[in-house]
C-alpha cells in the first residue's frame, strides 16, 4: 500500500509534464533526475504528513531515495524502529 501511494504522489507531483515517464518501484529516482531538493523537500513534506513517517536528517543520504522500493524499505524499518 505505501508503495502504491508513494508511486502515485511521484507520478502525480513530481514528474514534469513534459517527461513521459511511467514511474514503478524500481525507477531510479535519482539517476532520472527526478528528485532534486525541490522535489525531495515536497516527497519529504508528503511522506510525513501522509504516510505519518517522519524520515530524519540522518537517513536523507541518496542510497535511501535510489527508487520507490528503497524508500519504503527505509520507511518500513523508521516504522518498526518507533513501535520497538
Amino acid at each position: 500500500m505505501t508503495a502504491y501511494r508513494l508511486i502515485a504522489f511521484i507520478q502525480e507531483n513530481l514528474v514534469p509534464d513534459d517527461l513521459d515517464l511511467e514511474v514503478d518501484e524500481t525507477t531510479p529516482l535519482l539517476l532520472s533526475g527526478l528528485l532534486d531538493s525541490l522535489r525531495t523537500a515536497r516527497l519529504l513534506n508528503f511522506i510525513r504528513k501522509e504516510l505519518g513517517v517522519p524520515v530524519p536528517a540522518a537517513r536523507l543520504d541518496p542510497e535511501n531515495f535510489r527508487d520507490v522500493a528503497t524508500i519504503v524499505a527505509m520507511l518500513e524499518e523508521l516504522e518498526s524502529a518507533r513501535s520497538a
